[in-house]
């Protein structure tokens, strides 16, 4: 007995008085499943974030789910909808006309209004970008539907945008090189000509980093791609090329510590700021849309059948197989940080960050 207590009391000094510090590791557990055309899911998580009081719904064939009245909502062509992820409401509008209606979570009209363009919605819902049929103008309205902080962007040929994942705006990105910077009232934080000192220049892919901090953009000169890194002044704080030419916009995640993860539909690439640390070729060549995401310092992609998961020094932390059935996938935050949902085709996954 004295030993067992002598034991206890010397590994006890040994860890209080040694100042013994343990790597602590990232890991990323499922906490939640539900199944988008039966409208059931698996019980709620006891820690963390409640799902059904989140997220606001989604689309399942030609209709609309909604997790505060637990109904469906049909709507048929020419009209489609659009919705944030995480504030209640969704817009209806026609894919060809000029009539938008915003909804409650509760389905009732708020207001009609006759805007010529075509919203899409951040995860937190303002400001809304609307864009123009040429592509050449982005309106940004409210929730209400009323102009906001700049009220428009105009550029060369829009050609991708980025919402924040805490909810504080968007960046737009033309082809031409023009990109903007916006607060979520609408607001410009920055606004750069990127094709300046850069002649035959395309612009084609933009994404933040989680903090919405940093952007990385994907563009072209001549017959070669490049990728750059503009701080939060829209400053270049880092410039490289690109392996391989894509006439096409390509999908990447940047984290706030500046590394990237570029998913193309041949291989997959792993930098730490301008330096490749890893790639990994691909069996076959896949379509241009690749799933690929950053937030709270990791990493996930699609890889062929699997998902897989990286800390943000492109480390693997976990990997899950799903269905090809099952694409096409996309991941969005939740509205805490150690939270991220995956949605494909038939299901809603809930994902928790642990440390």
């Amino acid at each position: 007995m004295q030993f067992i207590f002598s034991v206890i009391v010397f590994f006890s000094l040994l860890f209080f008085l040694w100042d013994v510090r343990l790597p602590m590791q990232d890991s990323i557990k499922e906490t939640w499943l539900w199944n988008k055309e039966g409208a059931f899911g698996t019980g709620i998580p006891k820690d963390g974030e409640n799902p059904l009081k989140t997220l606001n719904g989604y689309k399942t064939n030609q209709s609309y789910y909604s997790f505060s009245t637990r109904k469906f909502t049909n709507y048929i062509e020419p009209f489609s909808v659009d919705f944030a992820q995480l504030v209640p409401g969704y817009i209806e509008y026609e894919k060809i006309g000029d009539a938008v209606n915003f909804f409650s979570a509760n389905g009732e009209l708020f207001w009609n209004k006759p805007l010529n363009s075509y919203p899409r919605s951040g995860y937190h819902g303002s400001p809304v970008l609307y864009l123009s049929g040429d592509n050449n103008t982005v309106f940004l309205l409210d929730m209400s539907g009323n102009p906001v902080g700049a009220s428009e962007l105009n550029g060369r040929f829009l050609t991708d945008y980025d919402f924040d994942k805490a909810g504080k705006g968007a960046s737009v990105l033309f082809s031409g090189g023009e990109v903007y910077r916006v607060d979520e009232k609408g607001n410009i934080i920055f606004r750069k000509d990127l094709s300046e000192n850069r002649q035959n220049s395309f612009f084609k892919s933009i994404s933040l980093s989680p903090n919405g901090e940093h952007s990385l953009i994907h563009f072209s000169l001549g017959q070669k791609d490049h990728l750059m890194i503009l701080n939060s002044k829209g400053d270049v704080q880092n410039e490289w090329e690109l392996p391989g030419f894509y006439p096409h916009k390509i999908y990447f995640s940047l984290s706030d510590s500046l590394n990237s993860l570029v998913n193309l539909p041949e291989k997959v690439l792993f930098f730490e700021e301008d330096e490749l640390k890893w790639e990994k070729q691909k069996t076959k060549t896949g379509a241009i849309y690749q799933t690929v995401y950053s937030q709270s310092e990791i990493f996930a992609y699609i890889f062929e059948k699997d998902v897989i998961f990286l800390n943000e020094n492109g480390n693997e932390i976990r990997t899950k197989a799903i269905s090809s059935s099952e694409a096409p996938i996309r991941f969005f935050p939740g509205r805490d940080k150690n939270t991220l949902y995956m949605e494909t085709k038939k299901d809603i996954f809930q994902f928790t960050i642990f440390r």
